[in-house]
């Protein structure tokens, strides 16, 4: 989805093709997928507007296309149009990718989202043989919704990975934050 305005053009994370500026980031966790030490659990964040969704998104592609026609670019950080799992992440249709976060019209995440997350991670997977699990605004997860959610952490397997954004750490519940691997995102 792009907002357009006299100006300029907002491309949604979900669409943005193009990675700017977390080209160390996106390196390191490349090299610890492929050492098969990227933590299942990771937590993203830093104030709200500096890109973390976009690089998830990137990774989650990188991750979800690995063995596609027209995957991940690495050498570029681009997502490329043609990519059968961008094109799936983008009309919320992929088979591995689960999006929690909330709603404009509710402020909070509440524990219905968190239970669809649940029959999610319970069915088999499609190809890639991973399962992935983005939280956008987990700010915005509520007492029962957090405590469903820890749950879950507590109990994924080796194949299911959790990318948690947030961007008021002061809302966040720590429990949810000691079983994660922070990256803190700041220019």
């Amino acid at each position: 989805m792009t907002k357009t305005d006299e100006n300029f053009e907002i491309v949604s994370p979900r669409n943005q093709l193009q990675l700017y500026g977390y080209e160390y980031y996106f390196n390191s966790f490349v090299k610890l997928h492929k050492k098969n030490k990227l933590p299942n659990t990771i937590l993203l964040s830093g104030p709200q507007g500096l890109g973390k969704a976009t690089f998830a998104y990137h990774f989650i592609n990188y991750l979800l296309s690995y063995t596609e026609q027209n995957k991940y670019s690495v050498d570029n950080f681009t997502i490329n149009s043609n990519n059968k799992s961008y094109k799936n992440l983008c009309n919320f249709t992929h088979p591995n990718f689960s999006l929690l976060e909330n709603n404009s019209s509710d402020e909070n995440i509440k524990i219905e989202n968190v239970r669809n997350v649940i029959k999610f991670l319970s069915k088999s997977t499609f190809s890639t043989n991973i399962k992935i699990v983005l939280i956008d605004n987990a700010e915005f997860l509520n007492i029962h919704s957090s405590n469903a959610l820890l749950k879950v952490l507590e109990e994924a397997n080796d194949k299911t990975f959790f990318f948690i954004i947030h961007n008021n750490s002061s809302r966040i519940l720590s429990t949810i934050k000691s079983r994660c691997i922070e990256f803190k995102f700041f220019f």
